[in-house]
């Protein structure tokens, strides 16, 4: 279902943008698209909009605008970055996101960290920070941080450490991802946190990210990670994060998991894990 108060507003722009449908060379056409939009296939309306990539076709510019606020997550990536390709018509609907962060609709404002973080910008950064203030539900925190780790530009690392903390589960999850997305080096030492998490997604994302970062100060939470925690993938990663520490210490705690372990994926990654001690 598409919401009402899209950026459809927008659509004006595309009689300046081109005046007429032609192809590209590539088998897009605006008929094609329609027909795959009608069809509500989100896999064909994916591949319709790649193959258009460089397709002139002001026409197209109106269903592109709808599907950026489509319920299906893909479906908002693939119609932004179609977008991103049309300098003109980003430039007006990055003006527009920015807007939306500002107001009070939060899945307006989840859409508009979508399209930004697909545009890829460091000037969207200051309005994603500020939208992270803002008392949005966590699926919205959630896509901001998503936005700046797709971004990638290290100056957004303040605003994915706060999300390490603040939020819910998704947020605590995606900024996770977020830090580990971010160009340049880290310490890593702020995903601890999430190591002593209620939330198992969010010790799964967690132990997952940590080890990308040999974080010797999470070694004691990793090893009782891997000793008592109910969920395999978590004592899985923890034992592979160990590993990549290297230290000897760790040596009591995977050689019990390589030999005692309820699951065989935790057992072999342990196992691996002790060939890495210093």
């Amino acid at each position: 279902m598409l919401r009402s108060k899209t950026f459809l507003s927008l659509a004006a722009f595309a009689a300046l943008f081109v005046a007429h449908e032609a192809w590209a060379g590539r088998g897009g056409s605006y008929s094609l698209i329609m027909t795959a939009i009608q069809s509500g296939n989100a896999d064909a309306i994916i591949n319709e909009f790649e193959r258009a990539e460089k397709l002139v076709c002001g026409k197209c510019v109106e269903p592109a605008l709808t599907l950026l606020d489509s319920d299906d997550y893909r479906l908002r990536e693939v119609a932004a970055w179609w977008i991103a390709r049309r300098p003109f018509i980003m430039a007006a609907v990055t003006a527009q996101s920015i807007a939306r962060l500002n107001g009070s609709d939060g899945v307006a404002a989840r859409n508009a960290a979508d399209v930004l973080g697909t545009f890829r910008s460091p000037y969207a950064l200051t309005a994603l920070g500020t939208a992270m203030g803002m008392s949005f539900p966590d699926e919205t925190r959630a896509a901001i941080v998503r936005a700046v780790g797709t971004i990638g530009h290290p100056d957004g690392e303040a605003i994915v450490v706060g999300g390490l903390t603040s939020g819910g589960p998704l947020t605590r999850v995606a900024a996770a991802e977020a830090y580990l997305a971010l160009r340049g080096s880290r310490s890593g030492e702020p995903l601890s946190g999430l190591l002593a998490d209620g939330d198992v997604n969010v010790r799964r994302a967690g132990t997952a990210t940590i080890s990308s970062f040999a974080v010797g100060s999470a070694r004691t939470q990793l090893e009782s990670l891997l000793a008592s925690d109910p969920d395999s993938i978590v004592r899985r990663n923890a034992a592979y994060a160990l590993g990549r520490i290297g230290d000897g210490g760790s040596f009591a705690a995977l050689r019990a998991a390589s030999t005692g372990d309820a699951s065989s994926i935790v057992r072999s990654y342990a196992t691996a894990a002790l060939h890495n001690l210093h």
